[in-house]
C-alpha cells in the first residue's frame, strides 16, 4: 500500500505541476508578501517605439481613434466602462488622450495615454515625467464582449501610429511583475524591458528602485519628476 500512495502522490504532484507555472506561483506569492508586509510593489517599465513596432491595419469590424472629451463623459456614464467622471476633466485638459476601438457606438476597447508626465496614482504611487516625444500608456480596458480578440494590441500599436503624427514617437508603460498575460501583449508587440521598478510606501507617494536604463533615456521618477500643475 506504501509503494500504491507515494505513486499516487507523485502522480498528483505531477498533474499540479503540468497545469502551474511554478516560476509564475513563486512570484506571485513573493508579490503577495511584499505588498503585505513591506507596502511596496514590483513593476517592470517598459517602452515601444515605433520604428520596432510594424505597420498595423485595424480589424475592418472596429473604428480605431482617439474619443473626444464629449465622448469621454458619456460613456463614463455606464459603469461597466469604469471610466471616472475624473478622465473627463482629464481629457478636457488635452493632456490625456483615450486612444480606442469602436464596434458601432459601443465601446469594445480603449488606453489612455498621458503627455509629458503622469501622476503617482497612475503609475504605481510614483510621478513620472519624459520627453516631449514620449506618451505613458496606462488604463488600458477591454470591454467583456470584446475580450480575446487582441484588441488592446491593435489599439496601442494604431494609437502610437496616430500620435506619431504629432510627434509622440515613443511609449513607456509599467506593468506588474506578476501580469504574464499583459507582459506577452507588450513582448509581442515590440516593447523592450527597461527593467524592475520596486516602489514602497503609498499609492499617492511612493519612493523607489528605479530602472537605469529607463533613466538613460529621460524618463524621471519620484521627486525628480516635473508635475502637472494643479487646478
Amino acid at each position: 500500500m506504501y509503494p500504491a500512495a507515494v505513486r499516487s502522490l507523485a502522480v498528483r504532484l505531477q498533474s499540479i505541476r503540468e497545469r502551474n507555472d511554478w516560476r509564475s506561483l513563486r512570484r506571485k506569492l513573493a508579490d503577495r508578501f511584499l505588498r503585505t508586509f513591506l507596502r511596496a510593489e514590483v513593476s517592470r517599465v517598459v517602452w515601444l517605439e515605433a520604428d520596432a513596432v510594424a505597420a498595423t491595419v485595424g480589424h475592418p469590424d472596429y473604428t480605431f481613434r482617439f474619443l473626444t472629451a464629449d465622448e469621454v463623459a458619456l460613456y463614463s456614464q455606464d459603469p461597466a466602462y469604469e471610466l471616472s467622471p475624473a478622465m473627463t476633466d482629464r481629457a478636457r485638459a488635452g493632456r490625456d488622450l483615450c486612444f480606442a476601438a469602436l464596434s458601432g457606438d459601443k465601446l469594445a476597447a480603449f488606453g489612455w495615454y498621458a503627455l509629458e508626465s503622469i501622476e503617482p496614482e497612475h503609475a504605481d504611487g510614483v510621478a513620472l515625467s519624459y520627453p516631449p516625444d514620449v506618451a505613458f500608456m496606462y488604463f488600458g480596458f477591454t470591454h467583456p464582449d470584446f475580450r480575446g480578440a487582441r484588441l488592446h494590441g491593435q489599439t496601442m500599436a494604431l494609437a502610437l501610429q496616430e500620435l506619431s503624427k504629432r510627434g509622440v514617437t515613443k511609449l513607456v508603460s509599467m506593468v506588474g511583475w506578476t501580469n504574464d498575460a499583459s507582459l506577452k501583449s507588450c513582448w509581442r508587440l515590440g516593447y523592450q524591458d527597461l527593467g524592475r521598478m520596486i516602489a514602497v510606501g503609498s499609492r499617492h507617494n511612493a519612493f523607489g528602485l528605479y530602472p537605469r536604463k529607463a533613466k538613460a533615456l529621460g524618463v524621471k521618477f519620484g521627486r525628480r519628476a516635473k508635475r502637472r500643475p494643479t487646478a
